[in-house]
């Protein structure tokens, strides 16, 4: 029986051995052949499958050579018949169709990925993710502000998928919750190596009318005016400037609220305490008036150290206000009448220098 079937019979039986094939069906291919326009495979078809080499991968192709006779992999099917008999597919399409199922788990488990900026663009970033083209909003790169895209090209960042629609093929991604975690995650860290009392290196980074903020490797500590120096000052500015090294003490850290207090002033020479070596009541010094209060000028005898001469105690006559007998600058000699260490603080008198 089987002697007696014909040429048709036997085309028959190879037409159904054959695979069909559907538009956008994923099928295995081998590399049959390679040229510099295209590559030929064997999809189990009557006709040989074209690849056009814009097809081959999401990204262009710079060695060709790479591509073997012989080489297998997943195909998806464009066109059934490319006007020359032959079937066009796509390696690309059926690495993007399968990608797309793994974005959709990566999207709605909030995965951390890493992905390589390729180029900048006016608004953000040009990235792939599984082969599918991504972009990053300059908004979501980080959690500062970023002036130079361009940087970023040829960089790795860890990255979510924060924008996710298969139909449209668009992917946003975002890596500024992922700083601002990692931030949070070395500043809770950093806080809880810092110890009381001991004396760390800084950079001031930001000064405020109230006091300088210092950073100290990723966490941030306030310098209050009043431990910024021994002396009175009206602005931080008046003794340090912004990104000056400093050396501070650890005055307190709260954990829960993430506030570290410093002193810069820890770290000098206390004036006063020097000063008080060679002061004591009864004596008589020199100093220059540098400040009027309505009761009263402050005289300053020594460097940091401030004393107050009660207006009762400036001329022997009746004044309302200390400015109608002392002007600021002017040299005075004054008596010490008490001196308060637990305080600091020193009584002065013009008038007792005066019957001296």
């Amino acid at each position: 029986m089987e002697d007696n079937l014909t040429m048709y019979d036997l085309m028959a039986d190879v037409e159904k051995s054959m695979a069909k094939i559907h538009k956008n069906e994923i099928k295995q291919a081998e590399v049959i052949e390679v040229t510099e326009n295209e590559i030929t495979v064997d999809i189990g078809y009557r006709a040989d499958a074209i690849i056009p080499w814009k097809e081959y991968s999401s990204e262009p192709v710079v060695d060709k050579s790479e591509v073997k006779v012989g080489d297998t992999f997943k195909v998806a099917i464009m066109r059934i018949d490319d006007g020359e008999g032959n079937v066009l597919v796509s390696k690309r399409r059926a690495e993007s169709e399968r990608a797309m199922g793994e974005i959709e788990t990566l999207y709605k488990d909030q995965a951390i990925v890493d992905v390589k900026i390729k180029e900048a663009t006016k608004g953000g970033l040009i990235t792939f993710v599984k082969g599918v083209r991504a972009f990053i909003p300059g908004s979501q790169i980080t959690d500062t502000y970023v002036e130079d895209l361009n940087s970023y090209v040829g960089q790795t960042l860890p990255v979510q998928i924060i924008q996710f629609e298969p139909k449209n093929r668009r992917l946003v991604l975002s890596g500024k919750t992922l700083a601002r975690q990692q931030k949070s995650q070395k500043r809770a860290e950093r806080l809880s190596q810092l110890v009381v009392g001991e004396v760390y290196t800084g950079t001031i980074t930001k000064l405020m009318p109230y006091g300088a903020f210092v950073s100290l490797d990723g966490v941030e500590g306030l310098v209050h005016n009043t431990d910024l120096s021994w002396v009175r000052i009206k602005h931080p500015s008046d003794v340090v400037k912004e990104g000056e090294a400093v050396k501070v003490k650890v005055l307190s850290v709260d954990n829960e609220k993430g506030r570290v207090a410093l002193s810069v002033k820890d770290m000098l020479e206390d004036p006063w305490q020097a000063a008080m070596g060679n002061l004591e009541e009864g004596q008589t010094v020199s100093g220059s008036v540098v400040k009027f209060m309505s009761f009263g000028a402050f005289v300053k005898i020594s460097e940091g150290v401030e004393g107050l001469v009660h207006i009762s105690q400036i001329c022997d006559k009746r004044i309302t206000k200390p400015e109608e007998a002392l002007e600021i600058g002017q040299e005075v000699n004054v008596k010490i009448t008490k001196i308060d260490r637990q305080e600091k603080k020193i009584a002065l008198s013009i008038l007792a220098a005066q019957t001296v």
